[in-house]
């Protein structure tokens, strides 16, 4: 027998939202990412913020198409580290 849980509201969800949300996820477990911010309209990812490297660049867009944004808008800014 199964038991069904009748206080369970389902809610459609927005796709421009899941991808914001995991996004944020992804980027709060790299520290390099943690000064992205990121925004979703109309399946584009709108990418701001400092990063230090072009390869932190990168890895930011390639996450942004891997959790299904159709493109990217990269508004990302590079610091570079201080030298030694």
């Amino acid at each position: 027998m199964q038991q069904v849980q009748e206080d369970f509201v389902v809610r459609k969800v927005d796709h421009d939202e899941m991808v914001c949300t995991v996004l944020i996820a992804w980027y709060h477990r790299r520290p390099s990412l943690w000064d992205v911010d990121v925004t979703v309209k109309h399946g584009i990812a709108i990418l701001r913020g400092q990063i230090t490297s072009p390869r932190d660049r990168a890895l930011a867009i390639d996450l942004a198409l891997d959790a299904g944004a159709d493109e990217v808008q990269d508004e990302l800014m590079m610091n570079w580290p201080p030298s030694a």
